[in-house]
């Protein structure tokens, strides 16, 4: 299994949020931390949505965005983060 799939496969974007800080209400909505938001106008579960700036992704694409990395570091990151395993000799290149 590759650093993608067990990372996709393991990790949501909500739990991502979640572990970094993010406050997401019981009915899943957050304030955007892509934008400057008030009220919260993110959906965030297996992937998210904002309706405000229209960001969306998966729990990859949010560290990403968040951290400013790139995908294969943010998923190294979660990976690392949520102690995730994975086959080092099939990652993605």
């Amino acid at each position: 299994m590759t650093l993608f799939e067990q990372v996709k496969g393991c990790v949501t974007a909500r739990q991502a949020a979640e572990h970094y800080g993010i406050k997401v209400k019981g009915n899943g909505m957050a304030c955007c931390p892509f934008h400057k938001d008030k009220t919260p106008s993110m959906k965030i579960d297996k992937r998210y949505y904002c309706f405000g700036c229209g960001d969306t992704g998966d729990a990859i694409d949010f560290v990403a965005k968040y951290f400013g990395l790139a995908p294969k570091e943010a998923a190294m990151k979660i990976a690392s983060d949520f102690g995730l395993n994975y086959d080092a000799t099939n990652r993605a290149p």
